[in-house]
């Protein structure tokens, strides 16, 4: 697909006009920012406080460099992703990676469904959690099934509303908390590394969040479908550097409210959920129902991204273009929104299977940043674009934060 003349002229615009013209990162902020990043961050900052907030800068940073990466890749070179790989790399790297991002993304979108009945059953408790999981797939399903030509563009920008909210919901909390400003620029700058096995447990689970692999490629495809060329070089650094602010802005915004009170009263929640709940004795009925609406729309975000993942990945494994709003496409959407559906309807319990999503993740992970960054040095591949000095300390600083990850996940694992 090349880009339109229209949409290959916009070098030379204003912060604000590329501000306004942003969209396919949102489809990574909508997945990034969701439930499981959500949860990690409130079991963290409720387990050990401010102590390991430096954490977020190390796997915000990672995953900026990644998707930098990945949809540069995918910019100059005009082709999807998995293509990417599946021709100048071998056709089996591109399986395994396309594979893993199915199954990662599979596994944690019925995850979400829970999440989102948890949350709304805690704000009206009048309707059952199972009818309101159903409610959330369906709310879900609407927002993404959008239909025309212009869907994309519509669910973008759906979702970088969505963002801004929950963003918000989440930063408006402060001001109902007592926040130990001390203890929290020591936990954000003083790195310290985590030794009791519970502590290395719920670290490793923030990068593994943050580092989810279906979230570059995601922006990649939609990239790649609305057109941009690589004169819209400046549009995608711009707002990818955005809309990982807003990553980190809400893991600050949980870690500073979780730590400031749950931790400080020494209660550890399971779930961010009970998080939420627990909040409503130490800051107000209104911080919690703040959390509560935050949350959600976290969890929204993730399944409305998650179902663009499924189809768009589903379609390059297979060779077909992936085109948004035709049928086929619809298609492999809604046949993630009905796999959803069993979760409440069948009473699956997700948590069951959450090991062998994060055991996906964290091994393909790093394999897809060395993918990456192999393909971003290759003269042949990206021509003029090739990775720089700095460009490739920065991706082999995320691919070590990655590979820790996964040769830790394995480690507690095993043993």
């Amino acid at each position: 697909m090349s880009a339109s003349p229209e949409l290959q002229n916009q070098s030379g615009k204003s912060y604000l006009e590329m501000w306004k013209t942003s969209g396919p990162a949102w489809m990574a902020a909508g997945l990034n920012i969701g439930g499981g990043t959500v949860t990690n961050s409130v079991l963290l900052a409720a387990a050990t406080g401010f102590k390991f907030g430096w954490v977020f800068i190390f796997a915000t940073f990672a995953i900026f460099m990644c998707t930098m990466a990945c949809v540069q890749l995918t910019v100059v070179t005009g082709k999807n992703p998995i293509t990417v790989m599946r021709e100048h790399i071998s056709p089996a790297v591109g399986w395994l990676v396309g594979s893993a991002i199915v199954i990662v993304n599979l596994v944690f979108a019925t995850l979400q469904v829970v999440l989102g009945g948890l949350v709304l059953h805690t704000l009206f408790p009048m309707l059952s959690q199972t009818v309101w999981g159903i409610t959330s797939v369906v709310i879900a399903a609407f927002i993404a099934l959008v239909p025309g030509k212009a869907a994309m563009d519509v669910v973008q920008n759906m979702l970088k509303w969505m963002v801004y909210a929950l963003t918000a919901s989440f930063l408006v909390t402060l001001v109902f908390v007592d926040v130990d400003w001390s203890g929290f620029f020591s936990g954000l700058f003083l790195i310290e590394l985590p030794t009791s096995k519970n502590a290395v447990l719920l670290f490793t689970a923030v990068l593994g969040s943050a580092l989810a692999i279906n979230v570059p490629t995601i922006q990649a495809f939609a990239t790649r479908t609305s057109g941009w060329g690589p004169s819209r070089l400046a549009n995608f650094r711009f707002e990818t550097v955005m809309t990982n602010i807003f990553l980190f802005l809400v893991q600050l915004g949980v870690l500073i409210v979780v730590a400031s009170t749950l931790f400080k009263a020494g209660i550890t929640p399971k779930t961010a959920v009970q998080a939420a709940t627990a909040l409503e004795p130490l800051a107000g009925k209104f911080s919690t129902v703040l959390f509560c609406l935050g949350l959600f729309g976290a969890v929204l975000s993730t399944m409305v991204a998650e179902s663009a993942v499924h189809a768009y990945t589903v379609s390059d494994i297979i060779g077909r273009k992936p085109e948004p709003g035709t049928k086929f496409f619809k298609i492999l959407q809604t046949s993630l929104f009905v796999l959803m559906l069993t979760v409440p309807l069948f009473g699956w319990n997700p948590f069951s299977w959450v090991a062998w999503g994060a055991a996906f993740n964290s091994t393909f992970m790093p394999l897809g940043i060395a993918a990456w960054w192999y393909l971003m040095n290759k003269q042949e591949v990206v021509g003029k674009y090739r990775a720089g000095t700095w460009y490739n300390i920065g991706l082999g600083i995320t691919f070590l934060i990655a590979l820790a990850a996964a040769v830790r996940f394995w480690y507690v694992t095993l043993s």
